[in-house]
């Protein structure tokens, strides 16, 4: 029932809002009547039955031009005035009512005021020409009136600015979870198609030599795929799924790190683990970003340094967790050609920043690379920018 109502309130009826051409339909039937019946009696049919059509008939325009009932109401009036008497039944009313409200509601503030006014004058011009004493009858309930219109204007104003508000809102977080989904693909993507590609190379090469050797690097593959896979399916399932079913998976943290230590090792890149955690608990935004830093580093290790010696170290003081990554010097060419950071660095750079945290990134002394976070236990988020 309510969408039914809601989709008749979008209709229109030959360009006009339907809702307000009912409204003059049914003051038409109304009007009619009463000026064919002659109660009350006004004057002339000829001139009544004519006034209350306009009157009535233009009020299909309320909203589209609230400048055309006024008009028509101020002008039918006064010639019925002129001519006979004021039009004073309650349809009469009742349109003189609707005609002001809509003026005062969808019509700027300063030109609603100039038309309430000068409509509130013709009302009091046509009560003087009939010598009547409704002086301040007309100030009082057309002055509410129009009040009303200004409050109902006021009102859509504010809703229509929280409903701005509330769309700029989830633009805005659709916007934050795709910039979340790419940084959690390109990690979990980056590490494990980096790891694949090693690993492919060495059981090419020892297929050529020695081919029971390739079976290490085969099977490397197939368990880095396979667990790439595990976490793809895992966000995707947290996509698919509503906010209040997500399912309990555990997110990687500091204590999967050996995890990714071990792949590297395999990978043929040595590493040295040295993890110093507190008894005081790691908020699961922390354990999460210490992770993916550390995986990502490990990742632009194996590109641009194979086979340099990398060294892992997270210590969780009071108020933050300190992740360094250093990797040593270069000692063969580097796997990629790609120039800059890409997306790499500035993943990283974005999750400590979220969490109102820090990361630096750059060359070290001896010619390695360090990476270093310092991610605030009880820190706010912060958007990043």
């Amino acid at each position: 029932m309510r969408r039914a109502f809601a989709r008749w309130r979008r209709r229109t009826l030959w360009g006009l809002p339907a809702p307000d051409v009912s409204l003059a339909l049914a003051l038409l039937a109304v009007a009619v009547a009463s000026v064919v019946t002659g109660n009350p009696d006004e004057g002339p049919l000829a001139l009544t039955l004519p006034v209350a059509v306009a009157m009535t008939a233009a009020l299909a325009w309320r909203r589209r031009s609230p400048l055309v009932p006024v008009a028509v109401v101020i002008v039918a009036g006064l010639v019925q005035t002129l001519l006979s008497t004021s039009p004073g039944s309650l349809w009469s009313l009742v349109v003189d009512a609707v005609a002001l409200y809509s003026a005062a509601a969808y019509l700027s503030e300063g030109l609603a005021a100039l038309t309430s006014a000068v409509f509130v004058a013709a009302l009091l011009a046509q009560e003087r020409i009939d010598n009547g004493v409704d002086y301040v009858f007309i100030l009082l309930l057309f002055g509410g009136v129009w009040l009303l219109g200004r409050a109902s204007a006021q009102w859509r104003g504010r809703l229509t600015a929280a409903e701005r508000r509330q769309r700029e809102a989830a633009r805005l977080a659709v916007a934050e979870e795709r910039v979340r989904i790419a940084r959690d693909l390109h990690d979990v993507v980056a590490h494990s198609l980096s790891v694949i590609a090693v690993q492919s190379d060495a059981a090419e090469a020892a297929l050529g030599v020695a081919p029971e050797r390739a079976l290490a690097p085969v099977q490397a593959v197939r368990t880095t795929a396979r667990e790439a896979l595990a976490d793809i399916r895992r966000m995707l399932d947290v996509l698919r799924t509503d906010d209040d079913e997500l399912p309990g998976v555990d997110s990687p943290g500091v204590s999967a790190i050996s995890g990714l230590v071990d792949a590297a090792r395999g990978a043929g890149t040595p590493v040295t683990v040295d993890v110093r955690l507190t008894t005081a608990p790691v908020p699961p935004g922390v354990d999460l970003a210490a992770y993916r830093i550390v995986q990502e580093s490990l990742t632009n290790a194996r590109r641009h340094a194979p086979g340099a010696a990398v060294t892992v170290a997270i210590t969780q003081h009071a108020r933050a967790l300190d992740v360094r990554v250093t990797s040593a010097a270069a000692s063969t060419p580097p796997i990629t050609t790609h120039d800059g950071d890409g997306y790499g660095i500035s993943g990283m750079r974005e999750r400590a920043l979220s969490l109102g945290g820090s990361l630096d990134a750059g060359p070290a002394p001896d010619g390695g690379f360090v990476v270093r976070a310092m991610l605030p236990l009880s820190a706010e988020r912060r958007e990043t920018s």
